[in-house]
């Protein structure tokens, strides 16, 4: 399992972030994806599966984070303690599937559209809501 500092984050190691990589790999042969992207917060990426090449991380993350930040004022305001919360876009080129972790994790799936029959929403949520729980306890 992975450590936390007195701050309460999560300290990524090369022991804890196997496990998490392996989930992920099973994740993305599940579903078909592209890539799939374990991002902290602040849109840095801690792990990463699949080719990310020739999308643009740098600016898309950042984006989803803060979609997720206006995500977990709305559990708040309802007074949700356990709740999840998706991004999702459905494009021409690209879908992009983005999953919540412990309010502190995204997990981001992305689906190239060119040429491929791309997994169905409710086949990625079945298996994505699987690995979120796998990888929501190697992450606390």
């Amino acid at each position: 399992a992975g450590s936390r500092p007195r701050g309460g984050s999560f300290v990524m190691t090369a022991d804890n972030l196997k496990p998490i990589r392996n989930r992920m790999e099973s994740l993305s042969q599940d579903v078909g994806s592209q890539c799939i992207l374990l991002a902290n917060r602040a849109g840095m990426v801690l792990a990463e599966v699949g080719i990310s090449s020739g999308i643009p991380t740098m600016i898309l993350l950042p984006l989803l984070s803060t979609s997720f930040s206006t995500a977990g004022q709305i559990s708040q305001i309802l007074r949700e303690e356990d709740s999840t919360s998706l991004y999702m876009h459905e494009g021409q080129r690209y879908d992009v599937y983005c999953f919540d972790i412990l309010q502190s994790f995204m997990l981001v799936i992305v689906f190239d559209k060119s040429g491929i029959a791309t997994a169905k929403i409710g086949s990625v949520w079945v298996y994505a809501k699987r690995a979120i729980r796998d990888m929501q306890d190697m992450l606390s």
